[in-house]
């Protein structure tokens, strides 16, 4: 059916089903994983022949394939217990309950996640809208008390899906105690197991060894993409999502090619540049996805994925850039790190009116920034004027980052951009 006459509506259309392209799609087919989805499929098949859990611990780089893997296996599995229970007589029915839970969604106010806010998470889960618990004013045991009361009224196997769970850090109680809950004898009626996913290969090594033995009983590595991979990927996406004739093989090579050059192999960003180039394309009108398009795609993405890179710094390190962007503004960088302290003393007292916090010292505050110059966020600039003019540091924004991505970051933050004084500073 044609369009209405509406400013909502392009001239063509190339994408005809958008939802292949969302990040919560799951496909018929996970490709290019055989070996990684043979050995997770081996997690799951204790649950589907009645018998306890194994726990596992996924990890790899962001959009290789963990959380589709892990959405696919769970839809099988429950259509096939599904499948076998209408087999088997009443008392040998197998039940599944399956929590998912993403750790990133689940922080406190100071931008951080734990064992005690994840397990608030898990608990208003499996409870009633009605009848859900806040995240503070109860004492943690209290909460983990009410978890597995929780967790113990359901019947059969327990699957909890910890996603992003290197976002606890190193608040590991949980990741201890739950999958050995029955063990331990905090549930009696349910079995529990675990299945832990991240995107940090360093917090496998970080846990304590009682941790890794609950949690690593399985540990599954998976391997980036590479360009023939993401192509193949890409192109079943494309098929399914894109009118014929939309694009080419050239638009799928380039694509794939960028992914694999600019995020280390991700899969997911190949498939949101073939989504926004489409959107470009459908904008300006050509019946076919061109190259430019993908280039404005690309760079349309790599400005999201700075904005979101900044919104996941903690507090101290987005003062210190919102400091750094009124001093951008006002031409006073590159600024010496006392320039930088003034001005973000300034942002920190703005912003903490009522609670009355005070600013980190500058040696504090020079710490996070040395971190924003190790994350590429912040240059720095050295100087030596030999031993009778001095050495001394100024640092400045990276070419990736200015001004108004900083405030972008804050607005997605659901902060408010505060206007900050800094004349008068020294510089």
């Amino acid at each position: 059916m044609d369009d209405v006459d509406s400013i909502f509506a392009d001239d063509v259309e190339l994408i005809k089903n958008a939802e292949v392209l969302e990040e919560d799609y799951t496909p018929e087919r996970i490709l290019c994983r055989d070996d990684v989805l043979d050995q997770y499929t081996s997690v799951f098949k204790p649950i589907y022949k009645g018998r306890p859990p194994q726990n596992a611990f996924l990890y790899g780089d962001t959009g290789v394939g963990k959380t589709a893997a892990t959405k696919y296996l769970r839809e099988n599995l429950e259509h096939d217990i599904e499948r076998k229970n209408d087999q088997l007589p009443d008392d040998e029915q197998i039940t599944l309950n399956v929590v998912w839970i993403n750790c990133e969604n689940f922080t406190t106010a100071d931008h951080k996640t734990s064992s005690y806010q994840v397990a608030v998470g898990i608990v208003n889960r499996l409870r009633d809208q009605g009848n859900r618990i806040t995240g503070t004013g109860y004492a943690p045991q209290d909460v983990y008390d009410i978890m597995y009361d929780e967790l113990d009224e359901l019947d059969g196997t327990v699957l909890v899906i910890l996603d992003e769970v290197d976002k606890i850090g190193d608040d590991d109680t949980l990741l201890y105690e739950l999958p050995r809950s029955r063990d331990i004898g905090y549930v009696d009626n349910v079995r529990v197991g675990v299945i832990g996913i991240s995107n940090d290969y360093t917090f496998r090594k970080n846990l304590s060894p009682k941790v890794k033995d609950s949690l690593c009983e399985t540990e599954i590595k998976f391997p980036a993409y590479d360009a023939e991979e993401l192509s193949e990927i890409l192109g079943a996406r494309a098929d399914l999502a894109l009118y014929d004739g939309a694009y080419s093989q050239e638009t799928i090579s380039l694509c794939s090619a960028l992914a694999y050059q600019e995020a280390s192999g991700s899969a997911r960003r190949a498939i949101r540049l073939l989504r926004r180039s489409a959107e470009i394309a459908e904008e300006d009108g050509s019946e076919q996805i061109q190259e430019r398009h993908i280039r404005q795609a690309d760079k349309d993405l790599e400005y999201g994925n700075i904005v979101e890179s900044i919104v996941d710094q903690d507090d101290e390190k987005l003062y210190i850039l919102k400091a750094l962007a009124h001093l951008d503004s006002a031409d006073l960088t590159p600024a010496r790190t006392r320039t930088i302290h003034a001005a973000y003393a300034r942002v920190v007292r703005s912003y903490n009116e009522e609670s009355g916090k005070d600013p980190l010292t500058q040696r504090g505050m020079f710490n996070h920034l040395s971190k924003l110059v190790m994350f590429g966020f912040v240059n720095t600039i050295d100087h030596n004027k030999g031993a009778g003019g001095g050495q001394w540091n100024e640092h400045e924004f990276s070419d990736d980052v200015d001004p108004q991505k900083v405030k972008d970051a804050f607005a997605d933050r659901d902060l408010r951009w505060l206007d900050i004084d800094v004349r008068g500073i020294e510089k």
